[in-house]
């Protein structure tokens, strides 16, 4: 109730802004209340307002009006409702009727008005209204890249045409040319839902200052858009060149390229998300998705995130076919023993999990851990549920998966953080790339895994042991050789200046032999596995 009270307060200041229009307003109401001779209106206008505010402020009927009517984003434009203008107008009318003589009136009106002007915005200011460069008062940029796209497609008998352009030039070119489709429209400009959860990605990684060209041709493909519209600058031209896009027109300030999709584009290959957590938490949520549908979920983080996975798992059509649970610590598991015992609609093929030694074993090895939602974890009626054990092999759509860590009894030999060192790791390799995911298995187990897998341990990308704090030896990283690696970690952990933490020195160690480094503060982070 606080929620919804403190959001209806702030779309109040929202709509009042930095103007006195309604300190104007309620100077109005007063004066007409103490006045004798308006006792009509008094109750007209007061009782209104009255009766709008315990409506529009009271919790209840404002989260109704919000989820039922007009929704949360737009919710200041109830206060359009209130008789502002007519109250102020009005009140004004009195005053100066009963003022004697026509000089004391007209200068009260001056006054009045120099009020208004004085205390009001300017709405034909530079940020709202500029010179059009055409008859048609629509950007020429717009226009330029339309033509362009006309020609191009009337040239080589293309008649399906999707683009995808820079989100402040949406609304001119669906006014400009209807004959261009768009992945979404203006709904996505006002922060509403778009159309397909593909299109609600390609909205916003284009709204990113830095572009992640790989994902946003990947969406695109998902949407069958062939036509692309973006500033001319040199490494977006490298960048979209090498994914098979061929710039086919420019102006002065726009290329347009135009890729031919085909529907082996992204066969066998597979779009890896990590998600960042809520509150500066660090937790492990990786999405899995190849172009046919096909899904897979690493862990899913905290149960207070569980909305939030089941919203992301929905998205991608509610069928996973394998979730992999890599230790039942509660921000990896926490999401999936509250999802899974009410699935509701989602269908869950399979679960891949480690055979954990029971709670009390871990608890007496390492008595500072806990196992809250290891027990709930083992309360749960697990329908396909299999257990992986070091060595072992699958494959999920064609996807390969090694487990090179479970917990078995050398783990116990080897290190008393049976939780953590007992996870599971796992590479996972599509047609040419890997990528390990290494769980929170740490410093303890490094030398062991080093010594029993060697180059198997190698791979283009790494998702970060313990996420990148007291994790894996360093040696153990540069012997993987990856070009990126993922740290399920917030801000203050990769940016920690006490020494109390390793992210830093983790960072810094990838980061100097050449890997991109990825954390939550820049979640989702997307790569395509090839």
């Amino acid at each position: 109730m606080r929620e919804i009270l403190n959001h209806v307060i702030s779309m109040y200041h929202n709509y009042n802004g930095a103007g006195m229009q309604m300190a104007l307003f309620f100077a109005c109401l007063v004066y007409l209340i103490v006045s004798k001779k308006e006792s009509s209106k008094r109750y007209l206008f007061l009782g209104y307002t009255i009766l709008f505010f315990a409506i529009c402020f009271f919790p209840v009927t404002a989260q109704i009006i919000m989820d039922v009517c007009i929704g949360r984003n737009v919710y200041w434009r109830m206060f359009w409702l209130l008789p502002c203008t007519i109250v102020i107008a009005y009140t004004a009318a009195v005053v100066i009727s009963r003022m004697e003589g026509k000089i004391k009136r007209y200068g009260l009106l001056v006054f009045m008005l120099l009020i208004i002007i004085m205390t009001g915005t300017n709405v034909y200011n530079g940020t709202i209204f500029n010179k059009k460069q055409n008859y048609y008062k629509l950007s020429q940029d717009a226009i330029d890249i339309c033509d362009m796209i006309e020609q191009d497609a009337a040239a080589n008998g293309i008649t399906h045409k999707k683009l995808i352009t820079e989100n402040n030039l949406i609304e001119s070119v669906r006014q400009y040319d209807a004959d261009i489709l768009m992945p979404y429209g203006y709904n996505a400009v006002m922060k509403n839902k778009t159309d397909t959860p593909n299109a609600h990605h390609i909205y916003q990684l284009m709204s990113c200052e830095s572009k992640n060209w790989e994902s946003i041709a990947w969406y695109a493909a998902m949407e069958e858009c062939n036509y692309l519209a973006y500033p001319a600058e040199e490494t977006a031209v490298e960048s979209l060149s090498s994914l098979g896009y061929e710039v086919v027109g420019a102006n002065e300030t726009y290329y347009v390229y135009r890729r031919d999709l085909k529907e082996t584009d992204y066969q066998g290959e597979w779009l890896i998300t990590q998600y960042g957590a809520a509150e500066g938490s660090q937790q492990m949520f990786y999405t899995i998705q190849d172009a046919e549908g096909h899904l897979i979920v690493v862990d899913g983080g905290w149960a207070d995130g569980a909305d939030y996975v089941r919203t992301i798992i929905k998205e991608i059509g509610n069928h996973v076919d394998a979730w992999i649970i890599t230790h039942p610590h509660r921000d990896h598991a926490g999401a999936f023993t509250e999802i899974y015992k009410n699935r509701k609609k989602m269908k869950v093929d399979r679960v891949y999990a480690v055979d954990m030694a029971p709670p009390d074993v871990c608890l007496k090895s390492a008595p500072w851990d806990e196992t809250e939602v290891y027990e709930k974890w083992l309360n749960l009626d697990i329908e396909n549920l299999e257990y992986v054990h070091a060595g072992d092999s699958f494959e999920v759509a064609g996807l390969k998966f090694d487990i090179l860590n479970a917990y078995d009894d050398y783990v116990g030999e080897l290190s008393d953080d049976l939780l953590n060192d007992g996870s599971m790791m796992f590479k996972i390799t599509a047609k040419d790339q890997s990528m390990l995911f290494c769980a929170d298995v740490g410093k303890k187990m490094s030398d062991y895994l080093l010594e029993q897998y060697g180059d198997l341990l190698k791979a283009d990308y790494i998702q970060m042991g313990h996420h990148g704090n007291g994790g894996l030896k360093s040696d153990f990283y540069q012997f993987v050789e990856a070009k990126a690696a993922f740290f399920d970690a917030p801000a203050w952990l990769m940016q920690d200046v006490s020494g109390r933490y390793t992210t830093v020195k983790n960072a810094h160690l990838m980061a100097e032999n050449g890997a991109a480094v990825y954390s939550f503060s820049t979640t989702p982070n997307q790569i395509i596995l090839k």
